[in-house]
C-alpha cells in the first residue's frame, strides 16, 4: 500500500484501504467490483483498477463504459459525497485516448510500487 501511495503522492495522507463490490440490484441490474478502494481524509477517494497486460492497456468505448458504470455504482450505493478518482495499476501502463483522458485520473505502472 505504501508504494501506492508514495506513486500517488499521498504518503501524508491518512487513509483506509478496502476493496468494494455490490450485488446486482433487479434482474437486469449488474453488479459492480473495484478491486481498491483508497478512501483519503482529504475528502478524495481513488478507486483503483488492477490490470495485467504485457503490453499498455488500452481503454476502449466498452471497457470506458464499464469503468463509468462502476464509479457511478460506488456513488450510488455508499452515497459519498467525496471526490472520486479513478486509478489504474497496471503492468505496462495505459495507452493515451480519448477514453484514458476522460476518465484516468492516475496511472501506476507496477515497477514503480517496488522503487
Amino acid at each position: 500500500m505504501r508504494g501506492i501511495k508514495r506513486a500517488l503522492g499521498i504518503e501524508a495522507v491518512d487513509t483506509t484501504e478496502s476493496s468494494w463490490s455490490c450485488r446486482p440490484e433487479g434482474r437486469s441490474g449488474s453488479g459492480a467490483q473495484i478491486d481498491l478502494v483508497i478512501d483519503r481524509r482529504d475528502g478524495c477517494i481513488n478507486l483503483c483498477e488492477m490490470k495485467f497486460a504485457d503490453a499498455e492497456l488500452a481503454i476502449d468505448t466498452r471497457y470506458a463504459a464499464e469503468l463509468r458504470r462502476k464509479r457511478d455504482a460506488f456513488r450510488r450505493v455508499t452515497g459519498t459525497r467525496k471526490a472520486l478518482f479513478l486509478t489504474m495499476v497496471t503492468a505496462s501502463g495505459i495507452k493515451r485516448n480519448e477514453h484514458s483522458e476522460e476518465l484516468i485520473s492516475s496511472s501506476i505502472v507496477a515497477d514503480a510500487l517496488f522503487s
